[in-house]
């Protein structure tokens, strides 16, 4: 994982910085496909990104991936220097701000979180949680919502944590809470930034398969550079 993780922070590193903006008379290049999912628990978000991921043809980071990176960017001072670095000149007055704070050591952990979420934005890719929605630019994110019931999520997650449902319920509640209370911790952070989406799509409806469809028809309407699907 070591090895691994190390490569994917030197492809985040290495990759160009965000362009500026042009003139208004020049034709804009279409953007690198970054896309943020934000998700009730049980609605098949994992499923969703995975497929999504491999259809821009972009890097999948999970929660458990991006705090293999945070780990081991930090035991590399070089990496953790080009992090920094990028940072200051990606982020606006507000970023500075929370990142020049004191905290705790879990504070300490969610800066560098952000620092390398938003290094992951000039090489693109799909981010599934940890406020990536908020952190990240809005003008060169596109910003998913996954939704389902309670019924359908509680079921989900009953027959994929073999549980019963009445414990399921708990679980989803409780990790959603979490994840509410994650975001307004955010938002205080990140006053300037908005917190809607793009698109939400509801995973009782719609298959994950087809979640990918909606989403990448709706990136390619503004602007985003889809891959060409490969010809059978």
């Amino acid at each position: 994982m070591a090895n691994d993780t190390l490569k994917i922070i030197q492809s985040i590193v290495g990759a160009d910085l965000y362009a500026t903006k042009t003139s208004s008379d020049t034709k804009l290049p279409a953007k690198t496909p970054l896309v943020t999912i934000s998700r009730f628990y049980g609605a098949r978000s994992g499923d969703v990104s995975r497929l999504l991921a491999e259809r821009l043809g972009v890097q999948f980071y999970d929660k458990e991936l991006l705090k293999a990176i945070v780990k081991d960017a930090k035991a590399d001072k070089h990496l953790l220097s080009r992090l920094d670095e990028r940072v200051s000149s990606l982020a606006n007055e507000f970023v500075h701000s929370f990142f020049s704070k004191k905290s705790t050591n879990r504070d300490s952990f969610l800066r560098y979180m952000a620092k390398v979420i938003l290094n992951i934005g000039p090489s693109g890719g799909v981010i599934i949680g940890r406020g990536a929605h908020i952190i990240l630019p809005e003008d060169k994110t596109f910003r998913v919502r996954l939704e389902g019931s309670m019924k359908a999520c509680v079921k989900r997650i009953a027959e994929r944590k073999s549980v019963k449902k009445s414990k399921a319920e708990k679980m989803i509640k409780k990790i959603n809470k979490e994840r509410m209370n994650f975001q307004k911790d955010l938002q205080k952070r990140y006053p300037s930034r908005i917190d809607g989406y793009d698109i939400t799509l509801n995973t009782d409806t719609f298959s994950p398969e087809q979640c990918v469809d909606i989403i990448t028809d709706a990136m390619d309407k503004v602007g985003f550079k889809i891959p060409q699907r490969p010809k059978k």
